[in-house]
């Protein structure tokens, strides 16, 4: 069953915060899910993750999260990934742009944060899955180019689904079957797990905290400065390594989606970006 869906995917959420004159939360023209067969969908973050599966261990100076990568699904993404962590790039890297509980973003070249590095200069294409979503600590990659990336990524958090989102969500419906497009499962996943679902076939899902999830929070709720989206703390990756996975070596974590940002915040943060806009 494709789907010709998802122009209103960002639910009530579009156009928060733009980064080089990119929408963050607004559907792309370059978004994948146009593409997506849900039929065929496997949603493997919510798994256990598989025995040697590729990890990497993120230190920060709020505390270490853990992150499964998923190499299969985004082959090009994780090579830059890993060899930028093998030369120690991301080490002492700070968090450049910050949305309160929504994402936090790092590993940029400069200190502006507009611009990263490839091994070969160039941008690398959105490696979008229908099998990898926006939940709640995923790792998705970035560049102000859009539909591409480079070494810079953010970790996402979570927004309010509303019933008012669910049935806007539910309404999408596959124009020779009449069946809904969406399924059920991944609504639900997106409330249990907590998601910003506008995210969803604009970035490469690349990686998913399995934990640490409390020094995600801290990073993601700490506050930023409205006009320059940079933390009003300092925020520091200070080390990132890479391993796999084994039972007995990582802790597996619930992700918690009670703490989110309310759909009443949403609108506020929209009518200061809409202020700020027209002045």
């Amino acid at each position: 069953m494709k789907k010709r869906i998802l122009a209103g995917i960002a639910l009530a959420a579009a156009s928060i915060m733009t980064i080089s004159g990119c929408s963050f939360l607004q559907p792309q023209n370059t978004n994948a899910l146009g593409t997506y067969d849900f039929t065929q969908m496997n949603l493997i973050q919510c798994k256990e993750p598989v025995e040697g599966q590729d990890v990497a261990v993120i230190e920060t100076n709020k505390g270490t999260m853990t992150a499964v990568l998923y190499t299969e699904y985004a082959p090009k993404t994780i090579e830059n990934f890993k060899i930028r962590v093998e030369e120690g790039f991301y080490n002492g890297k700070p968090f450049f742009a910050l949305q309160q509980g929504i994402y936090g973003l790092t590993g940029a070249s400069n200190e502006e944060g507009t611009e990263g590095i490839t091994q070969d200069g160039n941008f690398i294409p959105n490696e979008c899955s229908v099998d990898l979503w926006p939940f709640k600590g995923a790792l998705l990659s970035y560049s102000s180019k859009m539909g591409y990336s480079d070494s810079r990524f953010f970790f996402c958090g979570a927004l309010e689904i509303t019933e008012e989102n669910f049935k806007e969500l539910r309404g999408y419906q596959d124009k020779e079957t009449g069946e809904q497009i969406i399924p059920e499962e991944l609504l639900e996943q997106f409330v249990k797990r907590g998601s910003v679902p506008g995210f969803a076939g604009s970035y490469t899902v690349f990686g998913q905290v399995i934990n640490g999830f409390d020094v995600l929070d801290e990073i993601l709720w700490t506050t930023a400065d409205k006009k320059t989206m940079k933390p009003t703390e300092e925020l520091i990756i200070t080390k990132i390594t890479l391993d796999t996975y084994a039972k007995d070596k990582f802790e597996l974590e619930e992700p918690t989606a009670d703490k989110f940002v309310t759909a009443e915040e949403i609108e506020q943060i929209q009518d200061e970006m809409n202020s700020q806009a027209n002045n």
